[in-house]
Formats: structure tokens, C-alpha cells, sequence
């Protein structure tokens, strides 16, 4: 008790990011900017609906989420301005290791959003299935080879590579 009431001198009370999102842009410009420097892209910068994306998300992980969420973001970028669709190649799902998916987006076009939709689904249905895309084919009401065609379309097709699968030549 006596080492709790000298360490309990002040308390600091850090409210959750998703309580004070008017900081997000300037953070996560600020990782940007880090981050560019870092990885040799000193001009970079996150256009504005990925800004908007940023800071519509709740952020369980609070500043460190966003600033690892940034840090991937311009790592996987190939131009100086960030767009949304960096995040579906490069937000992490750690709960299946399937693969990649990225937040809930509010700011995307009805053709994005269905697009992000899809690739839940397949992600989802393959982390189901644990990886046997015959299977995830079937679940989803495709044939094996437009699932292929899609998992490479997003990015999906090594990550989703089964190990129990053998490919035929």
C-alpha cells in the first residue's frame, strides 16, 4: 500500500482516441510524415478521405492502432498521396491470419464498398473453411476459378494459399 500512495502522487487520466477523433488528422499526419522518412518517401501525405476514413474508426487500439494502421499504410503505398485503397492491401486481420481487411469505410463509392464487402466475405469464409478455397467456392456460390481470380484481385491469392491444397501441373 505504502509503494501504491507514492507512486499514486498524480493521476493521468488519457481519454480513448475515439473520444477526441479532431486530433486523428493531425496525428496521423504527423505519422505520415515519420513514417515517410523512414521508409525513404520524405513527400508523402494521406489524402483527405483517408483522413476521413481515419477518423471515423473507433480506434480499440487507440494511438498506437492508428499509428501502426499510418506506418502500414505508407509502407505499402507506391505513390507520394495515400489513398483508402492502400488500407485493403495493408491493414492486418489478426483474428483469422487469413489475410488483410480493412476497416469499415463510410467514405467509399457504392462500387468500393461492395468491393470491400466481397473481399469479407471471402476472407471470412476461407478463415471458415481454414483455407480450402474449393471449399470457400462452394460456400460462397462461385466456382474455384473466379475465387482464385478474386483472391488475387485483392491481394488474397499467396496469403490465402492453403498448405493442404496441392496445385496440379
Amino acid at each position: 500500500m505504502d509503494l501504491y500512495y507514492r507512486l499514486a502522487v498524480v493521476e493521468l487520466v488519457v481519454p480513448p482516441l475515439r473520444s477526441h477523433r479532431e486530433d486523428i488528422p493531425a496525428l496521423a499526419s504527423e505519422f505520415a510524415r515519420r513514417y515517410g522518412e523512414r521508409f525513404g518517401k520524405p513527400d508523402v501525405r494521406l489524402c483527405p478521405s483517408l483522413i476521413e476514413v481515419l477518423c471515423d474508426e473507433d480506434w480499440p487500439g487507440n494511438v498506437r492502432e492508428l499509428e501502426n494502421t499510418v506506418a502500414r499504410a505508407v509502407a505499402f503505398s507506391s505513390s507520394s498521396e495515400i489513398g483508402v485503397e492502400v488500407l485493403s492491401r495493408s491493414q492486418a486481420k489478426p483474428s483469422t491470419g487469413q489475410g488483410m481487411e480493412p476497416p469499415v469505410v463510410r467514405a467509399l463509392s457504392l462500387r468500393d464498398r461492395l468491393a470491400l464487402i466481397e473481399r469479407r466475405m471471402i476472407v471470412r469464409t476461407l478463415a471458415a473453411v481454414q483455407g480450402n478455397r474449393s471449399h470457400a467456392a462452394k460456400r460462397l456460390g462461385l466456382s474455384r476459378s473466379t475465387l482464385i481470380d478474386r483472391l488475387n484481385k485483392y491481394g488474397l491469392g499467396a496469403r490465402a494459399e492453403p498448405s493442404h491444397e496441392r496445385s496440379v501441373s
